[in-house]
């Protein structure tokens, strides 16, 4: 019934904590509700899987039958692909990696929703990405929270510096 996560120690040493499966599978749905994900659907797992963030790209996989593609954790995880994937979640740093590459720059522009988190992003980074003509959306949240409690729109004419309460829809 639970899972053991630790968490980033960000801020104060790292924990290790048992979470719940069905509040992994709870947040997973109103995510994918929001996003407008639908069986069959592509996501890239591109992040280590001891983060939450990355454990929750495949509950979320699982939960709405999306097809999971899996690519080795880097900052060039869009190397190589021939197609984009529909949903992607990443950090900051891998985005900004990827931004160095024509090819790979396009494929996140051709990704429907990127979603971004487990640090901060930058300024530049968010006026970089505010032209992109997809959904791109900073996230906010914790290990404790297991998934984003807060969303912050980055790209198109809705982009905000403000993060608004997640409840799904």
């Amino acid at each position: 019934p639970t899972v053991t996560v630790q968490s980033s120690g960000s801020t104060g040493a790292p924990k290790i904590m048992h979470v719940e499966k069905e509040r992994m599978r709870a947040s997973a749905r109103m995510t994918v509700s929001f996003l407008g994900l639908r069986r069959g659907d592509t996501a890239l797992l591109c992040m280590p899987l001891r983060y939450i963030g990355a454990k929750m790209v495949v509950v979320r996989a699982l939960e709405a039958g999306l097809d999971l593609w899996c690519e080795e954790p880097s900052g060039h995880a869009l190397r190589g692909l021939a197609e984009a994937p529909r949903f992607l979640a990443m950090t900051p740093a891998q985005v900004f990696s990827a931004l160095e590459s024509e090819e790979e720059t396009a494929l996140l522009k051709e990704t429907a929703h990127l979603i971004l988190g487990g640090s901060a992003v930058t300024g530049a980074l968010a006026r970089t990405l505010r032209d992109f003509p997809n959904n791109v959306w900073s996230t906010y949240g914790m290990t404790e929270t297991l998934s984003h409690i807060a969303l912050r729109r980055v790209s198109g004419p809705e982009a905000s510096e403000w993060y608004t309460p997640f409840a799904g829809v």
